[in-house]
């Protein structure tokens, strides 16, 4: 039987055209609605789609939910050329075509059908190597379509409303403040004015209707905001052993497994729209969101908490109930978790960087820390100082993340936070013999005794839990090339990221402007 494999594109070049959400938003869009168009297609000439499963019925969740990629069975070329024309006719109303969208088809002979998901994979890898020439021209056209306020297909399509609204930086960033007790009015009037300022504004102009929107914010909003309100989260997710599950499944349990994942990424948006956020796109086992960092139903590492569930529950358990043989790596069954890439930045940084800085951090990061399961995060201040670090996502008592969640609960002062750190970096040596020593706990006990004057080790306080912290820290670090090489002390990137975690849950705890 001939199985084959359809992929499009080019998606990240597209989505880093975007500036405002909106045109995030319609980037994404453009190509899940593409898919959809394919899938239409083949779905009438009763070909079998094995991945991805595809929305029954005709209801509108306003956000991208296929991927880049189809796989196929019992088709041939002379069909995929077909059904790639026949989707492009219906994909027509967009003004894009295939002089911009690339779209790759590879197809193999298999008797069993036995891994030909993974054998095409292989081949689709090697086919997006192939950088094919974009015309200006056609640049163009996909930009003003991506930029449409008003009148814009995907919007349409979407919503069954041309001119729906995408929340601005601004709308996400401050969702908390629209559901303080009488408040919502208030904070919706400001939104809409500031909308409204922005229409046809230059540059100049659209930055001091931002500028007019946060005054009015900390005026109407006095104690309850705080400098968090300014800032945005990219995030971007993707499953851990995903590929090598669905590589050594057979055909028919990688359908019902795309099903679960279809289920899953319509039940996160709908988590990512309570939290505030705005889904940009859900596509088997990747996630990309806008978010603000609290909102009334937490902070964002506890909505990444929330998504982790649904998608154990939703994904990796399906595969048990659904009695599916889990492959095995290393004598061990494989799982699938989910890692994060989390960009936290200023309202006016270039959303195309932090749209880079969360793929970075998930691909190049998350994605390397052992055991996955893993945040990568990067915060950086309006001031100009970043922290950034990262942690498997182990909630039991005792490991970084379970002190780390305790830590954004915690109040203190920025004094305290710069005064442990100091002191901290004033010992590096003895910290690095402590690290390399036996009996390591009671070691840093005595010296937060002795060094950090710290009273009584058994009492609760802020101290105690950085004490923790530090240990975890510790048991936690794995060496890397560079600590062989020479080129940099364990104990000064443990120390780096310990202090970017004390800063990063402050300013999740709340702070005012004035500590920028």
């Amino acid at each position: 039987m001939k199985y084959a494999a359809i992929n499009i594109g080019p998606i990240v070049d597209t989505i880093s055209m975007a500036r405002k959400p909106r045109e995030l938003w319609a980037a994404s869009y453009l190509f899940s609605f593409l898919m959809e168009c394919i899938i239409k297609t083949i779905k009438e000439k009763g070909k079998t789609i094995i991945s991805p499963a595809s929305v029954e019925g005709d209801e509108k969740i306003g956000v991208g939910l296929y991927p880049d990629r189809i796989y196929l069975e019992d088709i041939t070329d002379e069909e995929l050329k077909d059904v790639v024309d026949k989707a492009f006719l219906a994909f027509a109303g967009t003004g894009i075509g295939q002089d911009y969208v690339n779209v790759m088809y590879v197809s193999i002979e298999s008797e069993d059908g036995e891994g030909v998901i993974k054998k095409l994979n292989r081949l689709l890898d090697c086919t997006e190597l192939y950088n094919r020439p974009v015309k200006d021209e056609s640049r163009v056209r996909v930009l003003g379509l991506i930029q449409k306020k008003n009148d814009s297909p995907l919007f349409e399509h979407a919503f069954n409303n041309s001119e729906f609204e995408i929340q601005t930086l601004g709308e996400i960033a401050t969702y908390q403040l629209s559901k303080l007790e009488g408040k919502a009015e208030v904070w919706k009037k400001l939104c809409i004015d500031a909308r409204k300022k922005e229409e046809n504004k230059r540059a100049v102009e659209l930055e001091k209707a931002e500028d007019e929107f946060y005054k009015q914010i900390k005026a109407e909003f006095k104690n309850d905001y705080h400098s968090y309100h300014k800032y945005i989260c990219v995030v971007q997710a993707d499953g851990d052993n995903m590929g090598s599950i669905i590589s050594a499944l057979k055909n028919e349990e990688v359908m019902t497994l795309s099903a679960a994942l279809l289920g899953y990424g319509e039940k996160a948006c709908g988590m990512i729209k309570e939290f505030g956020g705005l889904p940009i796109y859900a596509g088997g086992d990747d996630l990309l969101f806008l978010a603000p960092v609290v909102s009334d139903k937490g902070n964002i590492f506890g909505l990444l908490s929330e998504i982790d569930d649904c998608y154990k529950k939703t994904v990796d358990e399906a595969i048990d109930k659904n009695n599916i043989s889990r492959p095995k790596k290393d004598g061990k069954e494989l799982h699938t978790s989910l890692s994060y890439g989390l960009s936290v930045s200023y309202y006016k940084y270039p959303l195309y960087e932090a749209l880079k800085s969360a793929r970075e951090l998930l691909f190049d990061t998350a994605k390397n820390v052992q055991g996955k399961n893993a945040i990568a995060w990067c915060l950086r201040k309006h001031s100009g100082t970043g922290f950034s670090g990262s942690f498997c996502k182990d909630a039991s008592k005792g490991q970084v993340y379970q002190i780390f969640t305790k830590l954004m609960t915690c109040s203190e002062s920025e004094k305290v936070i710069s005064a442990i750190a100091h002191k901290l970096r004033q010992n590096e040596d003895l910290l690095e013999i402590i690290r390399n020593g036996t009996d390591r706990e009671n070691r840093v006990t005595a010296f937060y005794h002795k060094v950090m004057e710290e009273e009584n080790p058994e009492k609760d306080s802020y101290l105690k839990d950085t004490r923790g912290l530090l240990c975890a820290l510790f048991d936690s670090y794995v060496e890397t090339k560079e600590d062989k090489e020479g080129k940099t002390r364990p104990i000064t990137k443990i120390l780096i990221t310990m202090y970017g975690m004390l800063r990063t849950a402050k300013f999740i705890n709340g702070e005012g402007d004035e500590d920028e």
